[in-house]
């Protein structure tokens, strides 16, 4: 068995770790990513379950936060000068072993000096380090990935995000065409979200609350508003649609509307997602959808805001997404439909 060996202190990096043991788990599957030793059990023989873990793994990941290098223990003492500090066995032992160590640095953290560590971890220091920044960490996970993809072609690879099995992505899916079409029929204000919609109450925020129009980056002109009736985008259309971290994913969106009102589903990373404030007028479409994103111990609610033009069998669109967790920028696809997409 081949994988990926997280090694980080709690105090230093430990949010850091816990979000980039979902991306990677996510990518190359929880039983090649390793991160806790928290089964270590009284009793344990400690050196010889991090050799195990150790030995299991073809690369090792070494968090480096601001504290790293001077974290103490109870007594004062700096634990890496510790013979049993966990992160100096860690790294030591993978080493010694030839597994090929990345330092990465988090929190603005740089790379310490051969002299400041101890005899054993000194070739670290001449090992090529990765930056993980706050700003930009999706973009620079992706960029980690490719270098253990290139680098270690041991490690089995699986597509990133797809966190759900099969049988569970394709009860979602089902669940939210199903919510889209009750609330077709259910001609309600468009601020109220569906009750019935099984993907629709997993991803929306807790209070239940939902965006409102003035939310949305799509400034509504009554002055400039077409005067003829909406375009007719009801049915299904795929895209292919590039992320702004890089990933590519094939993207499904399915639309019914009602008058000016557009309901249906969208999917984000092959999941459908509910439609929110979704309104068509003449060739302009927008709507917004909701999913979650997880930083550390923290679960964030991000907002997709998506607007497009109609041209024939094709809508032409940009999605700009507001998450607590990470910056973006605008991303542009343009849709077909499906009997055109293929």
């Amino acid at each position: 068995m081949s994988g990926v060996f997280i090694s980080y202190r709690r105090e230093d990096s430990g949010g850091y770790a816990g979000r980039l043991f979902d991306i990677l788990s996510a990518h190359f599957g929880k039983e090649n990513t390793y991160m806790d030793l928290d089964t270590i059990r009284g009793g344990d023989d400690f050196v010889e379950v991090i050799e195990q873990k150790i030995s299991l793994c073809d690369v090792l990941l070494a968090l480096i936060g601001e504290r790293w290098l001077t974290s103490t223990g109870e007594n004062g003492s700096r634990r890496l000068d510790m013979a049993g500090d966990f992160v100096r066995l860690e790294i030591a032992k993978a080493l010694e072993r030839g597994v090929r160590v990345i330092p990465v640095l988090v929190g603005g953290a740089t790379m310490p000096h051969q002299d400041d560590l101890p005899e054993d971890l000194r070739p670290l220091s001449v090992h090529q380090a990765m930056d993980l920044r706050d700003a930009h960490f999706r973009s620079d996970a992706q960029g980690l990935i490719d270098v253990l993809d290139e680098t270690v072609p041991g490690v089995t690879h699986r597509s990133w995000r797809v966190k759900f099995s099969p049988a569970v992505s394709s009860v979602l899916a089902v669940a939210a065409v199903m919510g889209g079409i009750l609330l077709f029929w259910q001609v309600k204000p468009r601020a109220h979200a569906n009750p019935d919609s099984a993907a629709q109450k997993q991803i929306a925020p807790a209070n239940g609350s939902v965006p409102s129009a003035q939310a949305s980056p799509v400034v509504a002109d009554k002055s400039k508003r077409p005067t003829k009736g909406p375009t007719d985008i009801a049915g299904e259309w795929k895209s292919t649609v590039k992320y702004d971290w890089g990933d590519t994913y094939e993207e499904t969106f399915k639309f019914e509307f009602f008058g000016p009102e557009l309901t249906g589903t969208a999917s984000l990373f092959t999941v459908d997602r509910g439609i929110f404030d979704g309104r068509i007028e003449g060739e302009r479409v927008t709507f917004t959808t909701k999913s979650q994103s997880v930083l550390g111990d923290k679960t964030y609610d991000d907002t997709h805001y998506y607007k497009g033009i109609v041209d024939g069998d094709a809508i032409r669109f940009s999605m700009l997404t507001d998450s607590g967790a990470d910056s973006h920028v605008p991303i542009y696809f343009t849709l077909k439909r499906l009997d055109e997409a293929k």
